[in-house]
């Protein structure tokens, strides 16, 4: 009878653990080049905390997306609390953010090929941040992280805004700038077709 205890109590404690580690499906149409995957994924998963956002760009012939969900301040301390300092972070929420080419690039001055890569950031209190390029993109958060699959590493300043930026946004101007705003944090980086 001891025993029938124990079997079931480690059952319900694997079961919990299951349970309470379930990372989402990962769904290819979050990182389509068809927009219209894109936007039914977007509408499947509208009903998020943190929705799904992609910001879109031709550079000199090249395409340029990046596939994010968008968390919100909600009077919450973000940086050195909710993100963490020093700390690889998935650079949004859900999904590890990805950042994707339809041809070979030059990002930061580091010649890239055509794909998607999952991006990071390690956010730091005092000096600039690292921005990441991973090969290992279709993950949930930063939890599969794998620092062999980087494809590219650079540091990038931050800036103080004078407004904070309640929701997360990444965009991608003409002329190949990378930006993220969010809360009263800035920072871009270069993006070139090859």
């Amino acid at each position: 009878m001891k025993n029938g205890k124990i079997g079931w109590a480690v059952a319900a404690g694997l079961l919990v653990l299951v349970v309470g580690c379930h990372r989402a499906e990962y769904s290819q149409n979050y990182v389509s080049a068809d927009s219209s995957d894109f936007e039914q994924y977007r509408k499947e998963a509208s009903n998020r905390p943190s929705p799904p956002a992609r910001a879109t760009q031709n550079i000199n012939g090249t395409q340029v997306y990046i596939t994010y969900s968008q968390p919100g301040v909600k009077d919450r301390t973000i940086w050195g609390d909710l993100v963490k300092y020093d700390k690889i972070w998935r650079t949004g929420a859900n999904e590890a953010t990805v950042f994707s080419a339809d041809k070979d690039i030059v990002v930061a001055g580091t010649s890239i090929p055509a794909g998607n890569y999952a991006l990071y950031t390690i956010p730091s209190e005092t000096e600039d941040w690292t921005v990441i390029l991973n090969k290992k993109y279709d993950v949930w958060g930063a939890y599969d992280y794998d620092e062999t699959q980087d494809v590219v590493r650079f540091k990038v300043p931050v800036m103080q805004a004078k407004e904070s930026q309640e929701r997360m946004v990444f965009k991608i101007s003409d002329k190949g700038v990378v930006s993220f705003a969010w809360d009263y944090l800035r920072f871009e980086f270069p993006v070139k077709s090859k």
